[in-house]
């Protein structure tokens, strides 16, 4: 073999050698997987949400108080003598009509004196009778009728009025006028010794016995009508204008479950600088009840009209709540109408706005996903 041709042949090997490096080259570029792409990450949180769908909201008061007895006096004498025995002893838990005689006073020495004022005022017109006649004789037809219907055992009637002046002066020269207003005091101290029944009631309290001398001013006993009580409740003073007069209230003994039904009737004016409270009273009226009576309720307020109710640990700043819109978190203004231990009720958000049920780290304009 020549040089010349070892020569072509060594070419010739070099070539191949190159083109199938080449094609290794080619081959296993084409075999190599093409680089993935890092999926994007979604760092967005995930908060729950509360729709708002405002409706009519009547919200309730708890309250507990005690009953009181809302007709109840004490009874004290405005005259002295013996107590004298009545068709009832006036002993506590005894009933009583309206009008029924509580208790009796002797009145003999007042009742005595009080006829001998109505003779001296019959012999009084009398004497002046013929007088009248002739002085006066367009009033004397009314002073003869009256004379000739006086009697002494009875209420004194009123005297006839005078034509004029000269017989006013003629007829209280005479003492009459006197003696008249001398018998309508007797007989109004008169009905004072006969105490009776201002309502129908029962005695809660006795303290005098028959045949025991009173004296004027002592205290004899307390009545009441165990039909109707007054219940003391304080309200927080930021709950007070939520409460109007006759709102009703459900009440309940908490021992038996009794439950009655009572309405709101005072509301003070004045607030307790202590305890920062104002006193309600509530009436209420029912078999079963007692004086001194607990009794828990809740007082039905007034009707709130496009209100929400939300948890309180959704209000931030004492007026603002966290809303989603277009998946970011802004701060919307609320009006707190009332608030209680656990919600809220408050208006000023429109239907089908998104609360954030997330409080804690979220922060306006934050993106977040629901």
């Amino acid at each position: 073999m020549t040089a010349k041709t070892k020569k072509r042949m060594g070419l010739g090997l070099t070539g191949l050698l190159i083109l199938a490096t080449v094609v290794t080259t080619i081959t296993l570029v084409g075999m190599k997987k093409p680089a993935e792409r890092k999926a994007e990450v979604d760092n967005r949180i995930t908060v729950s949400t509360l729709e708002v769908k405002n409706t009519q909201i009547r919200s309730e008061i708890n309250i507990i108080g005690k009953t009181v007895g809302k007709q109840k006096i004490e009874i004290f004498s405005e005259v002295s003598g013996v107590l004298e025995n009545t068709s009832k002893e006036f002993l506590e838990g005894i009933s009583y009509n309206k009008n029924e005689v509580l208790l009796r006073i002797n009145n003999d020495e007042n009742y005595m004196s009080l006829v001998s004022q109505r003779s001296s005022l019959l012999n009084l017109i009398t004497k002046v009778i013929p007088d009248l006649k002739f002085d006066y004789p367009t009033s004397y037809e009314n002073w003869k009728n009256y004379l000739e219907n006086f009697e002494i055992e009875k209420t004194t009637k009123a005297l006839p009025k005078a034509a004029n002046n000269q017989e006013k002066y003629y007829i209280a020269g005479q003492g009459i006028y006197q003696t008249y207003y001398n018998i309508k005091s007797l007989e109004t101290r008169q009905a004072k010794f006969t105490i009776r029944a201002p309502f129908s009631g029962v005695v809660s309290q006795s303290m005098i016995k028959p045949g025991t001398l009173v004296r004027s001013g002592q205290k004899l006993g307390e009545f009441f009508n165990p039909g109707i009580y007054d219940l003391e409740v304080e309200i927080n003073r930021t709950e007070i204008d939520f409460i109007k007069i006759n709102d009703k209230v459900e009440l309940t003994d908490a021992t038996t479950q009794k439950i009655w039904t009572g309405k709101v009737t005072r509301i003070s004016d004045i607030i307790d600088s202590q305890t920062q409270t104002v006193k309600i009273f509530i009436t209420v009226i029912g078999n079963g009840l007692r004086e001194g009576l607990y009794l828990n309720g809740n007082i039905k307020t007034s009707v709130q009209s496009n209100a929400f109710s939300l948890p309180r640990k959704l209000i931030l700043n004492n007026s603002e709540v966290f809303v989603v819109e277009n998946g970011k978190i802004n701060r919307k203004k609320v009006n707190i109408i009332q608030t209680r231990e656990e919600y809220c009720i408050v208006s000023g958000l429109e239907d089908g706005t998104l609360i954030s049920k997330k409080t804690k780290g979220i922060h306006e304009d934050m993106q977040v996903k629901f």
